[in-house]
């Protein structure tokens, strides 16, 4: 008697699932293809070549973050080794436009690109290396919201707000892989944290998070601070005695993380050869904090933000205290510190850098309020 409905919930539960999985694939190209159309999409070869020829542009830091362009070519050897014998696909395939309204500049770049000898297969796993990146973004990001946000469809709603500020955070930007590898290793630690997970998968997520960028320093603290109780601290009152701080085994492991972390920051250094960061626009410091405060920078940049991140930022702060005390503790001590330091140290209309505390703090906290909302409208019909 049960059996067809149960089939039939099967089934059902197999259709939303590759439903889902359709719409994500979707969502994960759309980025990508504002990469190319509006910003530098087209360099990501040249810039990529350039690091793994020890010839970087912007050598550092761009030299010390090693782990997607050798991934990329661990990838590369691998097509080389099978896919490419089977159909080596630049002898098969000869790329051109034909061109009925005048060749513009950007469509020769990619034309002339698409004819230099290795260059199509790199931009083929350029793209799906990319894709995949979102793909991971956007599981990764869902389960986390889930403990926070019961409600799928306001996830669901969540992950399509973010596919469309990832797709408006490409400004100035090549396909950037090391950025959004950085969101997926916090994603992961965020995960670890609100599911109780073996803290032990820190250890390999820190190892892999320093060869991909210095921005992941703040991993091992984020997970200090979720082991840290605030709930009895008052600003009003600066009673820091009522901070319930975790045991030594916390601070071991963590001092261990940060070990890790400093010893692979230093290596990489002093492998490649130790150089002082470029100056692009301005020198970091003050000369950067008052190109992104007080110029023409700064409103490009204000509007950047706007469009990536419209008002959420602001509705946090005007509902502040309604949200859930581990949310306010990751705000607290990340997004702060998050946008000090690259206002500090880059030019900030590169809204993409920002992303990190918007996907595991800013948008879970906006669907947990929407959520409570409902439901409290509902209570009171």
């Amino acid at each position: 008697m049960y059996t067809p409905i149960t089939q039939s919930l099967q089934k059902n539960n197999r259709i939303g699932t590759l439903f889902l999985c359709f719409c994500f694939a979707i969502l994960s190209v759309y980025p990508i293809y504002r990469n190319f159309y509006y910003s530098n999409g087209l360099l990501t070869y040249e810039r990529h070549k350039a690091v793994i020829e020890n010839r970087s542009e912007y050598y550092n830091p761009w030299q010390y973050r090693i782990l997607c362009p050798y991934s990329i070519e661990a990838i590369l050897w691998l097509y080389n080794g099978s896919i490419d014998k089977i159909y080596p696909m630049e002898e098969k395939f000869h790329f051109s436009i034909q061109n009925t309204t005048g060749a513009t500049n950007e469509t020769d770049q990619f034309v002339k690109l698409m004819q230099t000898p290795g260059a199509m297969k790199y931009m083929i796993i350029f793209i799906l290396f990319r894709f995949f990146e979102h793909l991971l973004i956007y599981y990764l990001a869902w389960k986390l919201w889930h403990f926070f946000v019961k409600s799928k469809w306001l996830i669901f709603f969540g992950l399509n707000f973010l596919a469309l500020a990832l797709g408006n955070a490409v400004t100035v930007a090549d396909l950037s892989f090391n950025t959004y590898m950085d969101i997926i290793f916090y994603l992961v630690t965020a995960n670890v944290i609100v599911y109780h997970k073996k803290p032990v998968i820190l250890i390999f997520i820190t190892i892999l998070a320093a060869f991909n960028r210095e921005t992941s320093i703040l991993i091992p603290a984020l997970y200090f601070i979720s082991q840290t109780d605030f709930t009895k601290f008052r600003f009003n009152k600066i009673n820091v005695k009522a901070i319930e701080f975790p045991p030594a085994k916390t601070w071991i492991f963590t001092a261990v993380l940060y070990i890790i972390f400093i010893a692979i920051f230093i290596g990489l250094r002093n492998y490649f050869g130790y150089r002082p960061q470029q100056v692009w626009k301005a020198a970091a410091g003050l000369p950067m904090l008052k190109l992104n405060l007080f110029s023409a920078v700064g409103i490009k940049a204000f509007m950047e933000l706007i469009g990536t991140f419209a008002v959420i930022p602001l509705l946090i702060l005007y509902k502040f205290k309604s949200f859930p005390h581990l949310l306010k503790k990751w705000f607290l001590f990340m997004v702060p510190v998050w946008f000090a330091v690259h206002y500090v140290s880059v030019v900030a209309y590169q809204t993409r850098l920002f992303m990190v505390p918007f996907v595991i703090i800013m948008l879970p906290m906006l669907l947990w309020l929407i959520e409570k909302e409902v439901k409290a409208a509902g209570e009171q019909t």
